[in-house]
């Protein structure tokens, strides 16, 4: 299995720059690498502090999104990582021994389906028979076949191309497609660097959920240092929302994004820690569903028994 992504090793410990471990864990092998995407965990996590007290050492290995970061998961190269709901569902496939230990939820608009300032489109009912651009099995292509699902439509009554988010844009601003189902930043990016509009749509289509993920192996040998981690980010996530200016800051930072684009999308999206019980499982089981319905997954997914809260 070819795994795509850098492991980043600064000394024995590589917490965002921090140079000392406790006396406990300098006397011990325990340590997590941890999976993360630019701007994701460990700018959260030293944006608010909670690396400088960590007990155990930890390495981070960047990943250009969440689909190799769970592959990454899958295979053993490291014990955790972030990622959201729909590339979840696709790594059951294999029943390759990823679960996810912890979850959140996004209230707010990061997720939508954007035009050209100037576009007819106005709802999504006007994007039937259009050209969207959006990466394949993404929340985004979830955002629109859920569209059609709620509308009574075919699922193949949007003429969907597969891109990259960079792709899509370029797309988008050049007349390729007609709309784009993304998330930020790249949807604050675009309002302000091209002068894209979003569309006003049903924010009920998508739950909105990511999850912190661990496997079968990292919860059987590191368990209490998941357990630490799962409520690090969770008290991180908590600490963005009343410090988004200096959170605002250190993203921008960690991704190049500009400033103004890095605070639109803190200023319209929460990010809240919630249980995971059955309704969250039954929310995934449709994603899941839903998926195979339109021939993405080659088998049916059962979720539930790839979910353990600790």
């Amino acid at each position: 299995m070819s795994l795509e992504f850098s492991v980043s090793r600064r000394g024995a410990l590589a917490i965002a720059g921090a140079g000392l471990l406790s006396a406990c864990v300098k006397g011990s092998a325990k340590k997590l690498v941890i999976g993360d995407q630019r701007g994701g965990v460990q700018a959260l996590l030293a944006a608010s502090g909670e690396l400088k007290t960590v007990p155990y050492a930890i390495e981070w290995a960047q990943f250009p999104n969440a689909a190799p970061l769970i592959e990454a998961l899958a295979a053993g190269a490291i014990d955790t990582g972030v990622g959201g709901d729909a590339p979840f569902i696709f790594s059951l496939q294999g029943n390759a021994g990823v679960k996810a230990i912890a979850a959140f939820r996004t209230k707010g608009n990061p997720t939508t389906v954007m035009v050209p300032g100037t576009s007819a489109i106005h709802s999504f009912d006007d994007l039937l028979g259009k050209r969207v651009a959006t990466p394949r099995g993404s929340i985004g292509h979830y955002l629109l076949l859920a569209g059609l699902k709620r509308a009574g439509k075919p699922l193949d009554a949007i003429h969907i191309t597969f891109l990259s988010p960079s792709d899509g844009r370029a797309a988008l601003t050049s007349g390729s497609v007609d709309a784009w189902a993304i998330w930020d930043p790249y949807a604050a990016i675009g309002e302000l660097s091209d002068g894209l509009r979003i569309l006003d749509l049903d924010r009920s289509l998508t739950p909105g959920l990511g999850f912190v993920f661990g496997t079968e192996t990292s919860l059987a040998t590191k368990r209490p240092l998941l357990t630490d981690l799962s409520a690090r980010f969770a008290r991180a996530r908590k600490w963005g929302e009343t410090h988004r200016e200096e959170y605002a800051q250190m993203l921008t930072q960690q991704t190049g994004v500009p400033i103004a684009a890095t605070r639109r999308y803190l200023n319209r999206s929460v990010n809240v820690p919630v249980p995971i019980d059955a309704g969250l499982i039954a929310e995934e089981q449709g994603i899941a569903d839903l998926f195979h319905q339109a021939g993405l997954l080659a088998k049916p997914v059962l979720v539930a028994p790839h979910f353990e809260q600790i």
